[in-house]
């Protein structure tokens, strides 16, 4: 080996004569660790760290790319960690990681064999640390670390083997997945709770009881500040569901509606007014994710054993931004107004209705017409060899419309 591939190394590492495979030495490294190394040397992939998901560095370890991990204890209790991460390039090749880093788990520094370790924050030593911060995460370091949890260790790089595109999953993983999937039981406990305080007394004592106390004690920091600072003149009390077999039977729920869903008529005129542009409103599509609508109400779980979570988070986080249908329509819609206008017609425009008597029900019709007509347009998108006009289309007998003549229907 060349003098300058050697230079990469951190000083003394090849002295080392035993590494050790123990995960329950490994220091407490959280991500406000791997925040401070990689954000303020300001050489990581360019990218905010706030969506350290995306980071390169991070997609190697969900990707199964780092081996195992083993460390040294230095003489001044510093900890030297060593991997290997595969190449992204190709499987062949794996670089070699060195990372320092203190006992309560602050990262010192790193070395990566690739051509970007020179700059010591290269996505392969972050690979490693989003390794170790996983495990401490996780609860797989400690003096409880088992012997099935050790293996999680020596598991967490993967074979790439060619597969049929059937058997390829391409997507990411959702909040609260197991990253590294694998056929095998890991065993792998979930995440740690972390205390919640209602009162400022139960924060004070819980902060002086514990061993980050000197952190609080730093003046000008936000932790300094949240124990310092005057309480609120009432403590808060997190309220529990109650039974919910009527909508006031839960305290709770009951809360929430007063507070954000019911509305006095005065407040539902001014809600009307207010939305006219509909979907071009921001009001109107919040409106819309706290209460029942027309479209949507046909699809709420109606079986007490039916699983809601996959309704509501529709219907608060709709995945459906348009087609070529929908936008088709869009189009379509003034025009189809502009024609009713010109055959004598009186359309107006209008927002969101929310019932007087149940306020969490609401409806948006397109207009109303001729001042007591409800207004629904629809514009079907036309079909090449099957319809292109009104006439086709009823013809076709796949949608449900019908042809008025006269006062006559066909």
């Amino acid at each position: 080996m060349s003098s300058v591939a050697k230079e990469w190394k951190p000083p003394g590492v090849d002295k080392v004569k035993t590494w050790i495979d123990d995960m329950r030495v490994w220091p407490n490294m959280m991500y406000g660790d791997i925040y401070n190394f990689l954000v303020e040397s300001k050489a990581v992939d360019g990218q905010q760290m706030k969506n350290f998901k995306s980071l390169q560095s991070f997609n190697y370890f969900q990707s199964g790319n780092v081996g195992v991990t083993t460390h040294y204890i230095n003489n001044n209790k510093t900890i030297m960690f060593k991997g290997e991460v595969r190449s992204s390039q190709t499987v062949s090749r794996t670089n070699e990681v060195f990372v320092l880093c203190n006992e309560d788990g602050s990262i010192v520094n790193g070395w990566c064999s690739c051509m970007a370790g020179q700059g010591h924050t290269c996505s392969h030593v972050g690979a490693v640390l989003w390794k170790i911060e996983h495990a401490v995460r996780n609860n797989l370091t400690g003096v409880a670390c088992t012997d099935e949890n050790a293996k999680w260790n020596r598991g967490t790089t993967r074979n790439v083997e060619p597969k049929p595109l059937l058997n390829i999953i391409f997507k990411k993983p959702k909040a609260g997945e197991d990253i590294m999937d694998s056929d095998e039981d890991n065993n792998i406990p979930g995440s740690r709770d972390t205390p919640m305080y209602t009162l400022d007394r139960e924060f004070k004592e819980a902060v002086n009881s514990s061993k980050l106390l000197p952190l609080f004690s730093i003046k000008g920091t936000t932790a300094s500040k949240s124990f310092t600072c005057k309480p609120f003149t009432k403590d808060i009390i997190q309220e529990d569901h109650g039974d919910h077999t009527a909508l006031d039977s839960c305290g709770k729920c009951s809360n929430f509606v007063n507070k954000y869903i019911s509305l006095t008529p005065a407040k539902v005129q001014e809600l009307h007014m207010n939305t006219k542009g509909q979907s071009g409103s921001v009001l109107w599509k919040d409106a819309r994710k706290i209460r029942l609508t027309a479209s949507s109400a046909s699809k709420v779980p109606i079986k007490e054993t039916t699983d809601c979570s996959a309704f509501i988070r529709e219907h608060l986080y709709p995945k459906f931004t348009g087609n070529k249908f929908t936008r088709y329509g869009n189009e379509q819609e003034p025009i189809a107004k502009k024609y009713l206008q010109s055959e004598g017609h009186n359309v107006i425009d209008h927002g969101m209705y929310v019932s007087l008597t149940e306020n969490w029900l609401s409806a948006s019709p397109d207009g109303i017409m001729n001042g007591d007509t409800i207004l629904e347009v629809k514009c079907p998108f036309p079909i090449a060899n099957k319809w292109n006009c009104l006439d086709e289309l009823i013809a076709n007998t796949k949608y449900d419309v019908e042809k008025i003549v006269r006062g006559f229907m066909y």
